[in-house]
């Protein structure tokens, strides 16, 4: 496994910066998951705007007026939170091990906060103020559909963020509760950061973000909600390759004749170097600093899903010229992320509620319904007013 862009270098070609290791395996792909969901969500906002059924609108704003304290207070305040929160991760690989406990923690970089911080006001300032008129003036622009993807992928980190952290504490409540009154954070939590709760509460952020700006939500999420599905794959790559617990079950079962073609990793691996190092102690580990693997094979979970997450993508992408019914594409896509979600969980580690469930499975059943649920209804209500 590669915890490190300099863990891959090195295995590849025995040697590697050192500055490397700020670059974590799973934040890079996180990171070419959000720019290949950007791409082919601007794509195909092009062609819907050339088909009509998206239009450009138009926003009266006021330019010259000087930097207010507020702007300058907010723009230092967002740059306090990247630098105290977010500039860790890049420099210490090993807070992906517990990310949800480091973001719930008081532990940070407070000195690349205030540095960050002061930076992003100073610029707001200078940016704002090179521009000042004596008498501010106002100024209507024109706004392309593509062009919302800016904030619309702000509110998906943010809604992200969020919505993964409260899912995480709907799962594991009294694990973090007895934290917290332990030592007034929450740090090492087993586990990583809950997808469903990311995805739901960033799908109603920017819901609310398409109805505030007056924009159709149907062809907004009939577009982007199927890049979800290619970002999610991309990000279980670096799930994969750094080795960070979201892997399956033990399996201990003799490979399949029908797999016979795969390498055996696609079927039971045991993550050598994984980034929890987490398992038994390697006695020839090539890294000094990631040197476990996991006492007994699992199935590698991160694999499936990745294929799963490919081909349904793949069937989204070729349906979406043939579907001109709002919402089908939308519904399509939340009964797919169910069915994804509910074939994996049997042999993935997670935390049970009751019954022998887990909170996805719970949820998955959920998304399945309403996503057969919406194309039933939104097909019956499109037969009889479709796109023209």
């Amino acid at each position: 496994m590669y915890p490190t862009l300099y863990h891959f270098i090195y295995s590849v070609f025995g040697n590697a910066p050192e500055f490397l290791k700020i670059i974590p395996m799973l934040g890079l792909f996180i990171g070419i998951a959000f720019l290949a969901a950007n791409w082919f969500g601007a794509k195909e906002l092009k062609r819907r705007e050339k088909l009509g059924w998206i239009k450009a609108t138009q926003k009266t704003i006021i330019v010259g007026k000087a930097a207010s304290p507020i702007d300058l207070i907010t723009n230092g305040l967002y740059g306090f939170i990247i630098g105290f929160k977010l500039i860790p991760l890049f420099t210490n690989s090993e807070i992906t091990d517990d990310f949800v406990g480091f973001l719930l923690s008081s532990e940070g970089n407070i000195i690349a906060g205030l540095i960050l911080g002061a930076g992003m006001a100073f610029w707001k300032y200078r940016e704002v103020n090179k521009d000042k008129l004596e008498v501010p003036e106002e100024k209507i622009i024109t706004i392309r559909p593509h062009e919302h993807l800016g904030n619309i992928t702000l509110i998906g980190i943010v809604g992200g963020i969020g919505g993964a952290l409260i899912f995480a504490f709907l799962e594991q409540p009294g694990v973090l509760w007895a934290k917290f009154m332990e030592s007034g954070n929450i740090g090492d939590l087993n586990g990583g950061l809950t997808v469903y709760g990311g995805v739901i509460l960033a799908v109603f952020g920017n819901i609310y973000y398409f109805w505030k700006n007056k924009l159709p939500i149907s062809q907004y999420l009939d577009a982007l909600g199927m890049t979800v599905l290619l970002a999610y794959g991309i990000g279980r790559i670096g799930c994969q390759l750094a080795g960070d617990g979201d892997w399956g079950i033990d399996n201990l079962n003799p490979k399949p004749d029908w797999m016979a073609f795969l390498p055996d990793w696609m079927w039971a691996f045991d993550y050598p170097n994984n980034i929890n190092n987490e398992g038994i102690e390697m006695a020839n580990s090539i890294f000094p600093d990631y040197n476990h693997r996991l006492e007994n094979p699992v199935y590698p979970t991160p694999i499936y899903e990745v294929i799963m997450s490919f081909g349904l993508f793949a069937v989204l992408w070729g349906l979406r010229k043939k579907i001109t019914i709002p919402w089908i594409l939308f519904s399509l896509y939340v009964l797919f992320t169910g069915l994804e979600r509910l074939l994996i969980e049997r042999i993935r580690v997670n935390v049970e509620y009751g019954n022998g469930l887990t909170q996805a499975e719970v949820i998955s059943v959920i998304l399945i319904i309403l996503g057969a649920v919406g194309i039933i209804y939104f097909y019956k209500k499109g037969k009889k007013k479709p796109i023209t």
